[in-house]
């Protein structure tokens, strides 16, 4: 067996890429040749690539969002790619998803045919799932499957820069997002700016990028918080994992969401998860109300107080 991986691939990081590099590293550890195919670059040679991959007999697997047409277009070219190599498979990451689908018959129409080219289609969760079946898909195509690997509980390295940043500060937050709308950074900052009113030297370490980050900037400064807010930028797995093991509180304010990779690694972890009530939330996350600044503050506080954390 040989197993061609196709979706985005860092950088930058995020939950499908990460998703992605982390499946390829596993695959590869059993002994399976396992390649991955960056659709960030689609394009001619990425068509040729696929091409030429399905005629030597790989088996193709499809990482997306599911959110957007070019989505289901990438995902309807691999489909058709792997009728020559004869296995294909499709899994579907995207919170967003199961709303983009419900939006028109034309999408449902859409989706059923990707997936009818396909021989699988696994759903990070059960939302997603349930919207393919109201698509027509056939029930016995579909496999719900977290897309979560479970990290191990050790000492994950962390540049010393950093580290002393967090050092300086408490309590210490950590969040992962991209600088786009759903993920509701002008939300959190404006969360930061209450709470430090009750613990003036909090920190909070923000991982991502994205094509909103210079705004990101400007509100920090607007707001008054350059120094509690340090804005780290797309970092690697192990540094992600490193800043959030070293973390009080892990913050989600997404203001739609699926099933983030980024919450069930805190929890495994063993720190406290504050996230929205959007998308799937596994057991153990504390929830506020989506886009409540109160709430989150309310909650976040209840979090510190589990975790035994002394307020400064």
């Amino acid at each position: 067996m040989k197993i061609l991986l196709i979706g985005p691939y860092p950088p930058p990081h995020g939950g499908i890429s990460t998703h992605v590099s982390e499946t390829q590293r596993r695959w590869n550890e059993a002994g399976v040749p396992c390649r991955v195919l960056d659709s960030n670059n689609a394009g001619l040679g990425f068509a040729v690539k696929l091409l030429r991959c399905a005629a030597s007999g790989w088996t193709l697997h499809m990482h997306t969002n599911g959110h957007n047409r070019k989505s289901w277009l990438l995902a309807a070219i691999c489909g058709a790619a792997g009728s020559i190599s004869g296995d294909s498979a499709l899994t579907l990451h995207s919170g967003m998803a199961p709303q983009y689908l419900a939006a028109s018959r034309r999408r449902r129409r859409m989706a059923r045919r990707v997936c009818s080219l396909v021989s699988r289609v696994v759903c990070v969760n059960a939302s997603i799932s349930e919207a393919l079946k109201s698509a027509g898909v056939p029930p016995q195509k579909l496999t719900v499957q977290p897309a979560f690997v479970e990290p191990q509980r050790t000492e994950y390295p962390l540049n010393p820069l950093l580290r002393a940043w967090m050092i300086r500060h408490s309590p210490v937050f950590s969040t992962t997002l991209f600088f786009r709308p759903e993920y509701g950074f002008e939300f959190l900052t404006a969360c930061l700016a209450e709470l430090r009113r009750s613990y003036p030297s909090l920190g909070c370490v923000v991982m991502g990028t994205g094509e909103q980050h210079v705004e990101a900037e400007k509100l920090i400064h607007t707001s008054g918080l350059q120094g509690c807010i340090f804005l780290a930028g797309d970092v690697s797995h192990q540094t992600c994992l490193a800043v959030i093991s070293r973390s009080d509180v892990f913050l989600r304010a997404t203001l739609e969401d699926g099933d983030s990779i980024s919450v069930r690694e805190a929890l495994a972890l063993g720190v406290p998860v504050v996230a929205s009530r959007v998308g799937f939330r596994p057991e153990g996350t504390i929830l506020f109300q989506s886009a409540n600044q109160n709430d989150l503050c309310a909650k976040v506080a209840l979090a510190l107080q589990q975790n035994d954390h002394v307020t400064a």
